[in-house]
This record gives structure tokens, sequence and C-alpha cells, in this order.
């Protein structure tokens, strides 16, 4: 690994004499955690221009072409949870989820926690990109079953809970979505053990009545984004 050299000066306020060590040793300790914190920022943006981008795109906005939702912006904690998943094997280790399997091998490449984290930190950094299009269905069954179902826990909007660990929906790539419940629903995502959201999601997804119902209420949730 490169190792690198810190170079920094630093100005200490005035009225802070020099003779005082604790005075001091905090606004070092401030000038070196401000370091780590741009260096750490840096890293998550190499890693992701060396690694994410091909699929996921230079701002994060996706490709359907090869099953990569769009994901600028979103929740750090909700993105970082997701690398740990795929990294430890409890999610894309699935027969059932060829683009999981896909996206766990690419996250391979992230060899620790920090660089997860940097990565993470970068993507929720960037603007949010929405997908733009419209996608037809019964918005009244999908209504009907959002709000029976999903919205106890990413809310009435969908814009999520984070207390719940559940993600914004609004304005993400309906197809992907779509994708995920069936996934959820047949076992290829979610039956983990050590995947506790990924269980409770099961459930959810379960809840639904079939699959057409399904597609309505992904239709439902891109409807939200367009009437904003």
């Amino acid at each position: 690994m490169m190792e690198t050299q810190l170079k920094f000066s630093v100005r200490v306020p005035a009225g802070i004499p020099f003779s005082r060590p604790f005075a001091l040793r905090s606004v070092l300790l401030a000038a070196l955690l401000a370091f780590i914190s741009g260096a750490a920022a840096a890293d998550g943006k190499a890693i992701f221009t060396g690694s994410c981008f091909a699929c996921h795109g230079a701002k994060g906005e996706g490709n359907s072409k090869v099953g990569a939702p769009n994901i600028a912006g979103m929740d750090v904690t909700y993105l970082n949870r997701q690398l740990s998943n795929f990294a430890a094997g409890i999610r894309g280790a699935s027969a059932g989820e060829p683009y999981a399997a896909q996206m766990r091998a690419a996250v391979a490449i992230l060899k620790t926690d920090d660089d997860r984290k940097a990565v993470a930190a970068y993507v929720a950094a960037l603007p949010k990109v929405r997908f733009s299009g419209d996608i037809k269905g019964n918005l009244a069954n999908g209504s009907t079953q959002f709000n029976a179902v999903c919205s106890s826990c990413h809310e009435g909007h969908a814009q999520g809970n984070l207390q719940m660990g559940a993600p914004a929906l609004v304005g993400v790539d309906p197809a992907y979505m779509e994708r995920q419940v069936l996934a959820f629903r047949d076992g290829s995502r979610g039956a983990h053990k050590d995947d506790k959201n990924g269980a409770l999601m099961r459930v959810g997804a379960n809840m639904v009545p079939d699959a057409k119902s399904v597609h309505d209420v992904v239709a439902y949730i891109n409807s939200l984004q367009l009437a904003r």
C-alpha cells in the first residue's frame, strides 16, 4: 500500500498560548482529524471511480441494462450495510440472484471495512439521481397494498425510516425494486440467518398477494416522485 506523508501546518487561534500543552494538542488533533476525513473522502472517490462506475455510472445514476440501480444520495448506513452483506456472503450468494452475485464479486475488490465505508460515504454524498421514467400499473391496487404492507416501515411517502433500517424508495429504479421484492418473496434475498433486516423484508414481501400486485406497488411508489 502506498505510504502517505502527513504534512500540514497548524495555526493556533489568538489567545491560546503555546505554553499550554492541552490547548496545543487539541489544535493538532483537530487538524489531524480534518486531514483523515479528507483522505477518506478522496479514497472513496478513487475506489468508486476505479471499481464501481462501470456499472453504476460516474454519477451513481445506475444502468438498468446491467441491473445496476441508481445509488447516488442513498443513506450511508444502508449503503454500508449492503456492502458489508455482499462482502460477508449474506447477500449475493444465492443462485437465484445473478445480478447480486455479480455485485458480490465486485465488492470483493473492497478489502477492508474502511474501504467499504469510504465508498458508502462518497456515494451517499453524491447528488441524488432519480429515475425519471413512468411505468404502467394499477395505481389504486398499488396504493392499497403499499399502505397496508409497506408504509409501516418505509413510511407513507416511501421516504424510508432509518431507525427501522428501511431505505427510501422514492426515485429508485422501478425494475430494480420489483426484482428485489420478488427475490425477497422467493428467498433469493433475505434468507441468510444473519440478514435480520432482510428477514423482516421477506415477511413484508410475502404479504403482497401476487407478482402483479408487486408490480402495482412499484408503479405506485414511482408515481409518488412524479407527483412531487
